[in-house]
């Protein structure tokens, strides 16, 4: 027998809310099966997107283990000194069964705040990273800026390219500190944007200068900037984001149209991934 068109609808409308339901949970239950590591990051995402242009590729997250992993296989002879990178990378949610867990062990327990980027949009946070900061998820959302800023500013290809142009008549030595220094610059831009961004966020006070001396002291990095450095020595560095907060005050940013998106964790790959819809 059909239906009246009338019942018809409301089985719809029932039914509609039964599967909006169970999505619901599953996607609760989904939420809770993910590492504590990854709803953190992915709220920071969420909240750095509301109120910022992440652009429209996406942003690709992966959980390494820390430095320290590959000071350990060092010492172990699994690897060549300055050939020991890989072991920065681990999966730190993976069983390895063949004495790899004990390094990811270790350089959860033992590492520093530690973050970096690919050209490709992929930022590495080693795990230790949020043990590190523990509650101060504020500080956490200025490293996840400063990284993002790196790539949406396209400093790998620029540092690469101008090695190869400008600098491409210098002497290897010169070429080095040419290209360290440029690299120093870059710093000093993403910590400007990550001020930005997280100002756009909502973040309120100097969030970022405040994380920044707690990652230094975390750290022991109280470094002089030396010409063969990557990064600025902690004084200037300190002295650089004063002074772009001292702007700020004076001139607060405007808010930049919102990025939404979908997250998608690669439990095998330990990466998170960040769609922005177009």
């Amino acid at each position: 027998m059909a239906i009246p068109f009338r019942l018809r609808l409301g089985f719809t409308i029932a039914g509609t809310a039964v599967v909006a339901g169970l999505a619901a949970l599953g996607g609760w239950a989904w939420q809770r099966r993910l590492p504590s590591e990854v709803q953190t990051l992915q709220a920071v995402v969420e909240r750095l997107g509301r109120s910022n242009d992440l652009g429209r590729q996406p942003i690709i997250f992966m959980m390494g283990s820390g430095e320290y992993s590959s000071f350990l296989a060092q010492q172990r002879g699994l690897c060549k000194p300055d050939q020991c990178e890989m072991f920065n990378q681990l999966n730190p949610y993976k069983h390895y069964g063949n004495g790899w867990d004990e390094l990811t062990r270790q350089g959860y327990a033992l590492s520093s705040i530690q973050a970096w980027t690919t050209p490709a949009g992929t930022v590495v946070l080693p795990r230790a990273t949020f043990r590190a900061y523990g509650p101060r998820i504020g500080y956490l959302a200025c490293t996840v800026a400063h990284e993002m800023a790196h790539f949406r500013r396209n400093h790998g290809f620029i540092i690469n390219y101008q090695e190869n142009h400008k600098f491409k008549s210098l002497d290897k030595q010169k070429k080095q500190l040419a290209v360290m220094r440029l690299s120093r610059q870059h710093e000093l831009v993403a910590d400007r944007d990550s001020a930005d961004m997280m100002a756009r966020a909502g973040y309120k006070g100097r969030i970022c200068q405040q994380g920044m001396e707690f990652m230094h002291r975390s750290n022991g990095d109280g470094s002089a900037t030396e010409q063969d450095f990557t990064h600025p020595g902690y004084e200037e560095r300190m002295k650089a984001i004063g002074q772009h907060y001292d702007a700020l005050e004076k001139k607060p940013v405007k808010p930049q149209r919102s990025t939404s998106g979908s997250f998608r964790f690669d439990a095998a790959d330990s990466l998170l991934t960040f769609s922005p819809k177009p």
